[in-house]
């Protein structure tokens, strides 16, 4: 079988006028070398876990799930490597003037993994799914589908209908669509215990041909949409724990590793040292900050919230306390396309810091502590009671004593932190960990509506920019105005942004085509694995 290629990688817009937005996308397939990819080979990856149920319904609770979901089926769109949506099971889509209508054109030719074609009915299906009011554990973006209107408006095109206007909704559109002639009829509880979550049928990449609690084999789906993926035969293996992916590493029982808890010292040292193994570290979408309260006198000076951030040893923090597995952050936002390096202007600096208190009238005294109208420059500062939050908080604390700030440390269990500190907004400074969603949107977060506004922030600009963020259908407009809100969050912060939690995976440097940006989930690993091979011609 000949593979034609293809032209390299660009994102078009089409259908000009107002509110009419539509996306072709085309991979490149060239190999890393230079050389034109060739079909062969199999590849071998661990990671832990074991599955339970390969359905999108269910996937995300479970990183085996997740993956192999990621493999077998395929939604309307995809997230890229910057997290940018992209047609998938969809050719195009468009968008009404007013912002509440998108219509998605199928492409042509799309078939079941069984051979029965996929037609817009499916997606009418799957989406309808999620309005089950008995559904467990709803995936991602679900909130969004069950308040709008879904309807196959013929065999190729799907009309969704949203309350109000919402630019980001195709990022929501890569869960996993399920077939119809398979599943309809099932009520939540039939379809949580059904045969097919372990042998499922998608439309994706790969099609799983044998499942145990030990391994998944899967083959390549030659009616793929973007073609039959080079390389025919993949398995993942699963174990207990990460320390068990290393071991089976270490003794070559697999090619490549995903490990998304770190590795220790020793474990990065063999895997740099081993020839044929490459290390590369993802950003995983969950930045680690601390939120200031500005609902408390002491936060509404902007220079005091800037000393703050100027006083922390970021680079140290990763460096040392999380042994390389995280990046400093540079943005509120979790990487991908609508990050910018905004914070980079606040490297770890004391003196800085301690003539920005000086200018905020913050005087020391006589024991080090500083005061401004006879009272103390005074935090307590909250955090998870886990031991990297702590030993981050005790690093954060040290280095805030040293300007000049009296710190109080205060350990809470989790259940507690979210009742007691978040739930009331009942803290001066809490250090925590946001997992990023599906698109980038601050809104919830920094808004004043914003329903997880946990520190009170409340900005003219802001507000306006992430309203029309929200409703500005081309991505260089929702660049544009994401790179404004960064600006303003810089200058203001409200929060003091630490760093980016980050994945490791482990391949073999005879693995080529891959790219990977950001792995808000495990399966986005994937994302363009009919690219990857292991042979060149």
């Amino acid at each position: 079988m000949r593979r034609r290629r293809r032209p390299s990688l660009f994102l078009l817009a089409l259908l000009g006028g107002i509110g009419a937005f539509s996306v072709l996308w085309y991979v490149s397939a060239s190999g890393e070398d230079g050389g034109a990819p060739a079909f062969g080979g199999a590849y071998v990856e661990g990671l832990a876990g074991a599955p339970s149920r390969v359905n999108p319904l269910f996937a995300h609770q479970n990183a085996a799930d997740e993956t192999l979901a990621a493999l077998v089926f395929a939604g309307l769109t995809r997230l890229d490597d910057r997290g940018q949506a992209f047609p998938d099971l969809a050719e195009t889509w468009s968008v009404s003037t007013d912002g509440r209508s998108f219509r998605f054109r199928l492409r042509p030719g799309l078939l079941w993994q069984d051979g029965i074609p996929l037609t817009a009915a499916d997606v009418e299906f799957t989406y309808g799914l999620l309005k089950l009011p008995d559904l467990r554990a709803r995936p991602e973006g679900s909130e969004l589908l069950r308040g709008a209107s879904v309807t196959a408006t013929g065999a190729r095109t799907v009309e969704i209908v949203l309350t109000e206007p919402f630019a980001p909704l195709p990022a929501y559109l890569t869960l996993g669509i399920l077939p119809a002639h398979l599943l309809g009829g099932l009520d939540a509880g039939q379809l949580l215990d059904a045969p097919f979550n372990q042998r499922p049928i998608g439309a994706g990449p790969y099609a799983l041909t044998a499942l145990t609690a030990e391994r998944a084999l899967l083959t390549a789906n030659p009616a793929y949409h973007f073609e039959q993926p080079f390389i025919p035969n993949l398995e993942l293996r699963f174990y207990p724990n990460e320390g068990a992916v290393i071991a089976a590493l270490r003794e070559e029982l697999i090619d490549g590793a995903f490990i998304s808890l770190g590795l220790n010292p020793a474990d990065r040292v063999y895997v740099d040292r081993r020839a044929g193994l490459a290390l590369h570290q993802l950003e995983a979408g969950e930045v680690t900050a601390i939120y200031l309260n500005q609902r408390l006198p002491i936060f509404q000076d902007r220079r005091v919230r800037q000393a703050l951030l100027q006083a922390i040893d970021r680079a140290f923090i990763v460096e040392s306390l999380l042994s390389e597995n995280a990046a400093v952050a540079e943005s509120p936002l979790a990487g991908g396309w609508a990050t910018t390096t905004a914070l980079s202007r606040y490297d770890f600096d004391p003196v800085v810091a301690a003539l920005l208190l000086d200018e905020a009238g913050w005087q020391r005294g006589r024991d080090g502590v500083r005061r401004r109208d006879g009272r103390n420059l005074s935090i307590t500062l909250s955090a998870n009671n886990d031991p990297v939050a702590m030993a981050v908080a005790a690093e954060v604390a040290e280095k805030w004593r040293a300007v000049g700030v009296r710190v109080t440390i205060d350990s809470v269990g989790t259940t507690a932190l979210v009742r007691e500190r978040i739930e009331p907004r009942a803290f001066e400074a809490l250090l925590l960990a946001e997992r990023a969603g599906a698109d980038p949107d601050p809104y919830a977060e920094w808004h004043e509506d914003g329903v997880r506004n946990l520190t009170g922030f409340q900005d003219a600009t802001v507000d306006s920019v992430l309203e029309e963020a929200r409703q500005a259908a081309q991505p260089s407009r929702r660049k544009a105005l994401y790179d404004q809100f960064q600006d303003v969050f810089a200058r203001e912060l409200p929060a003091l942004p630490l760093y980016v939690s980050t994945v490791q995976h482990v391949r073999p440097t005879s693995l080529r085509g891959v790219r990977i940006g950001s792995v808000v989930t495990p399966g986005r690993r994937f994302w363009q694995v009919q690219e990857w091979s292991l042979k060149t011609r």
